[in-house]
């Protein structure tokens, strides 16, 4: 593997270039006091490693890693330091490793093996192993992942509520690089940008150690990209993502495909990020309820004619819990209910659907219920 050295002192630089021209498996093309002057080198030679000291007049280790993020995105980068490695975590830097000053055989050889396990690609039989397990990400409803098929979802312990939200936007935009200054903007709009920036990076930092440690490192990852971070799921299943596609696959309503519906249907478990109420979310949250509302309508609808009023009951009830407010449901439950000969439930759909309208709108019933329900209230009251 080639490799850049990067440091102020003379001394650390001899000390470690030492260490890996003793290694049969390193190339040392390029040793440089200044991280400008090896910023271009990097650009055009392209190394596997980078080892950067921190602290360095000019231009210092946390703003080349940066850089070379920019110009050589497949370079790992591993910091040498005589500052606690704990506390330069914070900065959330897409770093392979830090080293303690002075560097030893011994602790370059487990960084070494560190990035022979990342450079090297799994074997076919290991990636359809990990495909096999089926580890599932749940964006409807609460967020929760799930990392074996026979095994209860489970919650995502976060820090801080940003740290959730921070996960939840770069997992809506996956595999997609997201800049800087847009996450910035939406998570800490009320600080300048140097506390944003520290507040940005230590929060990627928290991120990235809760999902390796509850995923690990080969399943998802956060990398520094283009100005900004992208949050790769690899193999990964997205629970919205694979129940449109169910949705969209389903063959005709018929005797045959009810059950296949109705699994369907069943398997929207809430809206999407529905216990955050991320503004960002909404247009997706929309689009994907709405997607299960009209096929619930349907399904419905289809219980109705072929005799299964039950079943349609508790579909309406079911769309109901996520909109109060929705006035086809509800007539449709007075509907049904007329047609069972339960004339209660009808009276308190018509009141519930009033008051819901009235404490979370102001408005009053549209005219369809209000006509309905009046025309039944002569007959029946």
């Amino acid at each position: 593997m080639r490799v850049i050295l990067v440091d102020d002192e003379n001394l650390a630089l001899s000390r470690l270039n030492k260490l890996l021209v003793e290694r049969e498996d390193c190339e040392v093309i390029g040793s440089f006091l200044k991280a400008e002057e090896a910023i271009e080198q990097i650009k055009q030679h392209l190394p596997d490693l980078v080892f950067m000291d921190i602290e360095m007049p000019g231009m210092n280790g946390i703003e080349a890693t940066e850089r070379i993020h920019e110009v050589s995105p497949r370079t790992e980068v591993i910091f040498t330091t005589a500052y606690n490695e704990h506390a330069l975590t914070a900065y959330g830097l897409e770093v392979l490793d830090y080293i303690m000053k002075p560097v030893t055989r011994n602790r370059l050889d487990k960084t070494m093996k560190m990035y022979q396990r990342r450079a090297v690609p799994a074997p076919m039989d290991v990636i359809e192993d990990t495909a096999e397990r089926g580890t599932l990400i749940r964006c409807l409803g609460m967020l929760q992942v799930q990392l074996h098929p026979n095994e209860a979802p489970k919650h995502l312990k976060f820090r801080t509520t940003k740290i959730r939200e921070l996960f939840a936007y770069l997992l809506h935009h996956r595999n997609k690089p997201i800049k800087r200054d847009t996450l910035l903007e939406l998570l800490w709009p009320e600080l300048d940008e140097r506390r944003g920036i520290t507040n940005l990076h230590s929060g990627i930092h928290r991120l990235r150690g809760m999902l390796n440690e509850f995923m690990g490192e080969d399943r998802i990852s956060v990398r520094y990209q283009q100005f900004g971070y992208i949050l790769e799921t690899g193999e990964l299943r997205i629970d919205a993502e694979e129940w449109e596609s169910r949705l969209n696959r389903l063959p005709s309503l018929s005797p045959s495909t009810l059950a296949e519906h109705r699994y369907v249907s069943d398997q929207y478990e809430g809206k999407y990020f529905g216990e955050g109420d991320y503004a960002w979310a909404e247009l997706e949250r929309q689009r994907l309820h709405a997607l299960w509302q009209n096929h619930a309508l349907k399904l419905a609808q289809y219980y109705i004619e072929s005799g299964h009023p039950n079943e349609a009951l508790m579909l309406y009830h079911q769309m109901q819990q996520f909109d109060p407010m929705m006035e086809e449901v509800s007539l449709s439950l007075m509907k049904l209910y007329d047609r069972l000969g339960n004339k209660e439930p009808v009276v308190a759909q018509y009141h519930q659907l009033a008051a819901a309208l009235q404490q979370e709108a102001g408005v009053d019933l549209g005219p369809e219920v209000e006509s309905w329900y009046q025309e039944w209230k002569t007959r029946n009251i």
